[in-house]
């Protein structure tokens, strides 16, 4: 009951989080650019700053403008961000590099580098964006100084490490860099990261909750140990996890994607159908995870919520051999011998190489009483592979 309960509330809270409009354009417009439809994604992400110009918008625009290579845009957004954002000093530092305005850049980047969180010393030194940058005075004056202590270079050293594959030497720095620094989320994300290297399962939960623990808001550690969770078939949990991600960020839309695989892993079919529609309304060209969940309905033997299901799939992908190939399971389990054929075909005509496909067709076949038709796509069927056609060739091709 209590389980229900914080499902229900955490779903009124996403619910009122994406009816405000400005979080539905900024939704959209993270769509677009997954899509890599860059003019969209600006045009979308402009309409939440007309409804509310606060930073996280003016920030996520800016990010788009760098995509499409207009640092000036991109500017003026960035100097309308609270000065507290650290992200927005780097990205100026990054967009003046880009206009070749040296001073502008060393300014910002300065600032950056001052304070805490920020990206370790290799990182920024071999950033694309100051590739030019790096040949003049200012780059010189600003290395001049040493912005990094001795925490911030562990981190860089475990980075470093991770990049050369030296398992045992990451290991024992991130043990000793946490016997002095025992608060550091990051330094438990990444001794999670080293166990999952020697599959030491109960260290890399240990880790992962110790992380989150100190920090409740590193949704990103959330999601990986909710991926592990999947990993480990504790599903429960890991429903648990994602929820709480779409609580704390109601924008990352692709989470209920995930739910709703681990829904269907714990057999809660009705909550993944729910889950995938929502993801779907805004990944919008997203045809398979229409297919997963219809595959679910028909697995819960709820064949009109599954034919819906990959009908709606065909509209988004005319051309999907295993669409057509699911629906003709679906009709043939209605008993639509005619309709189930004809999609059985439709899969076949776009991929002729899956014995399966030959497997169901041969089922169609001999449910129409013609068994040569049947005997027929058996023996394709066995020829591809899929070995459970000799079963009924055995006992009916063979008696013909």
């Amino acid at each position: 009951m209590i389980k229900l309960f914080v499902v229900f509330v955490a779903l009124i809270f996403f619910n009122n989080a994406i009816a405000q409009s400005d979080t539905e354009y900024l939704i959209k417009s993270k769509v677009e650019i997954y899509y890599n439809n860059i003019d969209s994604a600006i045009k979308l992400v402009s309409k939440s700053i007309e409804i509310n110009s606060k930073s996280d918008y003016l920030l996520q625009r800016a990010e788009y403008y760098i995509v499409a290579k207009k640092h000036t845009e991109a500017i003026n957004d960035l100097l309308r961000v609270d000065e507290s954002n650290n992200n927005r000093n780097y990205k100026l530092a990054q967009c003046y590099s880009k206009l070749n305005d040296w001073q502008n850049a060393e300014s910002y980047l300065k600032k950056y580098l001052l304070s805490a969180n920020k990206f370790s010393e290799n990182i920024v030194k071999t950033d694309s964006a100051f590739i030019v940058f790096k040949t003049t005075k200012n780059w010189e004056d600003i290395w001049k100084s040493n912005w990094f202590n001795d925490y911030e270079n562990n981190i860089a050293e475990i980075y470093y490490l991770s990049t050369k594959n030296y398992p045992q030497d990451i290991f024992d720095l991130i043990e000793n860099s946490i016997k002095k620094y025992p608060n550091s989320d990051e330094l438990w994300f990444w001794r999670a990261k080293a166990f999952l290297f020697w599959n030491n399962e109960k260290e890399v939960l240990n880790s992962y909750n110790k992380a989150i623990e100190i920090n409740p808001n590193r949704t990103d550690i959330i999601e990986l140990r909710a991926d592990f969770f999947i990993k480990s078939n504790k599903f429960v949990k890991a429903i648990s996890d994602y929820l709480t991600i779409l609580i704390k960020s109601p924008t990352d839309i692709y989470i209920f994607y995930k739910k709703a695989l681990a829904e269907i892993k714990n057999v809660q079919y009705a909550n993944a159908i729910t889950d995938i529609l929502t993801y779907q309304k805004y990944y919008y060209k997203d045809y398979k995870s229409l297919n997963i969940v219809g595959k679910a309905a028909y697995s819960n033997k709820d064949l009109q919520t599954a034919i819906n299901l990959f009908n709606k799939s065909l509209e988004i992908n005319n051309s999907s051999d295993e669409t057509y190939f699911e629906l003709g399971k679906c009709y043939l389990d209605e008993n639509k011998l005619d309709t189930a054929f004809n999609y059985f075909c439709s899969a076949i005509d776009i991929n002729p190489n899956n014995g399966e496909y030959f497997y169901y067709r041969g089922l169609n076949y001999f449910e129409l009483k013609n068994n040569i038709g049947a005997c027929s796509d058996w023996e394709k069927a066995k020829n591809l592979d899929y070995l459970q056609a000799e079963q009924y060739m055995l006992r009916i091709c063979n008696n013909k």
